[in-house]
């Protein structure tokens, strides 16, 4: 009898424990119920019709319709299938979305507090129920999970980490009873954590590493018995990565997207090996955060850089306590190693557009409530009690503070762009080009859309909404020059092209207008009403046609010049970007021949091919004709400026930048050559 009393106490114990975690987990989220749809939520959401009818779910699981039909090449259909089931619920209320994203959140804190109960439950500890408890209540309160809570589009990692917690469950029980219920849990749950993420790719690692880590004198001994489920859940990660590839197979590669597009391996790796103490860090001491960090850190190219060489030098100091760990505090050991082995999948080794995210964080994170769990077992005694108690009780209000404030940076677009202000980032700085171009201030976006383009030349939106703020002020040469940009780098984006339409519509070029519209229409129909503009500009084209001249060369004017004139500027920036420069420089000579009207850009873009291969006389040339054919191109003087100053001839170097903010004077670029130069 005094047992069954005593499981009867421990049951209710953690019944108590559920709720206080619930309760304090739904707390610290509320008032991110309030949030609207923000960021990247117009695209994966708002603009997404397959979700609005839950009969689509089986073709998200297919490849027929999902996130790679919006966003890119990304297989999530239980993400996707999620969305649908709360637009069955709620149609386009934020509020029924933001309320799911906390009761997820509230399972994966219930889904890790049971986690870390079965991790720890061979301690002999009495203060095991509250060491637990607290490192549950830190996951639950963590503010580096704002960004996957707070934010509807934030749901794949939280979504993830709900399935990846429940197959580490099952693989714990496993463990300590075998069963096949147990094995086919575990692989179903890792399943479906992949058909959320493909973070979750980690996984078979994870278990592997924990029975090296945790259980290692007994490793050996069930290596045997554990080799079928270890088998099977690699065998079914491969069958995960075959039915995402014939799931994308046919989605185009969009590579000027790539965080690192153009850049070589090496710059790659330098560059990520910098992340690693950030993210250690933020999981942390989580200030500083940010909803996006392109751009955020320099690219580097030399393993003698300081912030590479720092990098080496923690993970190699986090290798030696690993290991000097290892038999010492092994939980705190595993904790490290679950925390490197998560991050592996976002540190551009296979690439993608994110240079690093708050969100990534969510299920690593969970390694510090696992190294406190270890060091609070080990160090609890009466005297530390009260300790720990406090110190505890401050990490958890600090947290949860931080957490309830960092809510309110998701409720709009302005207060999410302006949380950003003051820092370096090129989606950053185009958010707040965007934002203050809605408002009008448009000479304040374009110093925004500059700084972007300093940061990192291939930015698209960056070119495109330039190309929009010189429209505005009626140049359409350089509005031409920026937007055609934006489009030969995203050749398969609606919103270059219908930038384009717009312009040669203000413009009155209407055949142009009308081409682009037409080209947009076979793969992103009716994107910003484009149908509507299209039919106007043809009923426009045909009012305004002359009877007399109605030829059949003018119902189709220059319809293969166009053509011509598109393919020979899309040829000559790939051989521009491939460094094939004298293949380059012919086809834009070749432009200047058969489209004259814009010579200046062309001239411009030959210059811009000797200024590479620093052959600055040749350069000084042709950056010369293009400012000829256009007084006002302040780039084009701008590009002289760094010629001469490349030449050493300052003065010379002084007047060209001087004429570059005198016809632009919002060119941030030539401003800060100037000042360069001046002092």
């Amino acid at each position: 009898m005094p047992g069954k009393k005593a499981k009867t106490t421990d049951r209710n114990k953690s019944f108590v424990y559920y709720i206080i975690l619930a309760v304090i987990s739904f707390a610290v989220y509320a008032n991110s119920i309030s949030n609207g749809f923000v960021f990247d939520d117009e695209s994966v959401i708002l603009s997404d019709p397959t979700i609005e009818k839950l009969s689509n779910i089986p073709n998200f699981f297919t490849g027929e319709m999902g996130f790679h039909k919006v966003i890119g090449a990304y297989y999530r259909p239980a993400v996707s299938s999620s969305y649908a089931i709360d637009y069955a619920l709620w149609n386009f209320r934020p509020f029924g979305f933001h309320l799911t994203n906390i009761l997820l959140h509230i399972i994966n804190t219930l889904l890790f507090y049971r986690l870390l109960l079965l991790m720890f439950a061979k301690s002999g500890s009495d203060f095991k129920d509250y060491a637990v408890l607290i490192g549950a209540v830190i996951f639950a309160v963590h503010p580096i999970h704002t960004e996957v809570v707070a934010w509807v589009s934030g749901r794949t990692d939280g979504l993830s980490c709900t399935f990846f917690f429940a197959a580490f469950i099952y693989y714990l029980k496993y463990s300590e009873q075998g069963r096949n219920l147990n094995f086919a849990l575990t692989l179903l749950f890792y399943l479906f954590a992949l058909f959320a993420k493909e973070m979750a790719i980690t996984f078979p690692v994870i278990i592997i590493l924990y029975d090296a880590v945790i259980n290692k004198l007994k490793f050996r001994h069930e290596l045997k018995k554990k080799l079928p489920l270890y088998s099977a859940l690699i065998v079914l990660s491969l069958l995960f990565m075959l039915l995402r590839w014939y799931a994308l197979k046919d989605v185009p590669i969009r590579v000027t997207y790539y965080y690192f597009y153009g850049l070589d391996f090496a710059t790659v790796v330098y560059t990520m090996l910098q992340t690693i103490p950030i993210y250690f860090r933020l999981s942390v001491a989580p200030y500083g955060m940010l909803y996006h960090y392109s751009g955020y850190l320099p690219y580097q190219s030399s393993l003698f850089a300081f912030n590479v060489l720092f990098s080496i030098v923690f993970i190699l100091i986090t290798v030696f306590v690993i290991i000097y760990l290892y038999k010492r505090l092994p939980y705190v050991s595993y904790a490290l190693v679950f925390f490197f082995t998560s991050l592996v999948p976002v540190l551009n080794i296979v690439p993608t557009m994110n240079f690093m995210a708050d969100r990534f964080l969510y299920i690593p994170s969970a390694f510090l409530s696992i190294a406190i769990i270890a060091l609070i077992l080990k160090y609890y005694s009466d005297k530390t009690a009260n300790i720990i108690m406090v110190s505890g009780g401050i990490v958890i209000i600090i947290y949860g503070y931080m957490t309830i404030s960092r809510n309110a940076d998701w409720k709009t677009n302005d207060d999410l762009f302006l949380s950003a202000e003051g820092r370096p980032g090129t989606v950053l700085y185009v958010n707040l080009g965007n934002m203050y171009a809605n408002n009008g201030q448009f000479d304040i976006a374009e110093v925004y859309y500059r700084k972007a383009l300093d940061l990192k030349r291939e930015t698209v939106l960056a070119n495109n909404n330039l190309g929009k703020i010189f429209m505005v002020k009626g140049n359409f040469d350089s509005a031409y020059y920026y937007m055609y940009k934006g489009y030969l780098l995203d050749t398969l984006s609606p919103e270059p092209m219908h930038a384009l339409a717009q312009l040669y519509a203000r413009f009155d070029k209407l055949p142009e207008a009308i081409h682009w519209l037409e080209k947009m229409q076979s793969f992103a129909p009716n994107y910003m009403n484009s149908a509507q503009m299209l039919q106007e500009l043809k009923a426009k084209q045909q009012m305004t046609s002359s009877p007399s001249t109605d030829t059949q060369e003018n119902k189709n004017p220059d319809s293969e010049i166009q053509s011509k004139i598109l393919k020979l500027e899309q040829s000559t920036y790939q051989n521009y970007q491939n460094k094939n420069y004298s293949k380059a420089i012919e086809e834009l000579k070749e432009l200047i021949k058969i489209n004259p009207l814009r010579a200046s850009g062309y001239y411009n873009n030959i210059g811009m091919c000797y200024l590479d291969q620093q052959k600055y006389h040749e350069a000084i040339d042709f950056f010369t004709f293009a400012v000829r054919e256009e007084p006002n191109f302040s780039t084009g003087y701008n590009n002289l400026g760094q010629c001469y100053e490349k030449l050493g001839d300052k003065t010379k170097a002084i007047e060209n930048y001087q004429k570059a903010v005198e016809t632009d004077p919002t060119n941030v670029i030539a401003k800060d050559n100037l000042e360069k130069l001046k002092q």
